[in-house]
């Protein structure tokens, strides 16, 4: 009887102790404008990222999470200088209607070396002048960056990333190819 008696005390205690984890790790939030990001998925773990369509680590990096169910990403675009069309990429992602879905075809290479994606001007209101605001107030240099229970990872760093998330591990090599891009 003791037994269940401490047993239940212990789980109301760490109910309670989880509740207010929760709350505080996302309390690293406040000063992100989540309201101007792409949002992709539907988990409870929310992942700020910032991204260059062009950067060939974060298009591999977009592979892994498209994998992971547990978590909402929050996207910010950058373009760095070294990538001389992302900017157009990012603006036709951020003009499009459907922003996850520009995001996945980009991110896909599917647009790569479309003429015609060059050619055409994209009014994005100014979301990516306001992406580049977040990125440079996080001190966001290179790609892919994330945010992550108030943790930063630079770079695609899967191994480092999952201990962060904990649970399910998934089997991807960021060098090269995923077993499940085929």
């Amino acid at each position: 009887m003791l037994r269940i008696v401490i047993l239940l005390v212990f789980l109301a205690w760490a109910s309670s102790a989880s509740a207010a984890t929760t709350a505080a790790d996302n309390s690293w939030l406040k000063e992100i404008p989540l309201q101007d990001a792409i949002r992709v998925g539907t988990g409870a773990t929310i992942v700020v990222e910032i991204s260059d369509p062009d950067c060939r680590f974060s298009r591999r990096m977009a592979r892994y999470w498209a994998m992971r169910k547990d978590v909402t990403r929050y996207i910010f675009l950058i373009a760095l200088k070294n990538h001389p069309d992302a900017a157009q990429k990012a603006h036709y992602i951020l003009s499009s209607p459907d922003r996850a879905a520009a995001y996945r075809q980009v991110f896909s290479g599917s647009l790569d070396f479309d003429e015609k994606l060059a050619a055409r001007r994209y009014d994005d209101h100014g979301a990516l002048k306001r992406h580049q605001a977040v990125a440079a107030r996080l001190d966001v240099v290179g790609t892919p960056t994330y945010f992550l229970s108030g943790k930063r990872v630079n770079g695609a760093k899967v191994k480092e990333l999952e201990q962060l998330l904990g649970g399910e591990t998934i089997p991807f090599d960021v060098e090269g190819e995923s077993p499940y891009s085929q």
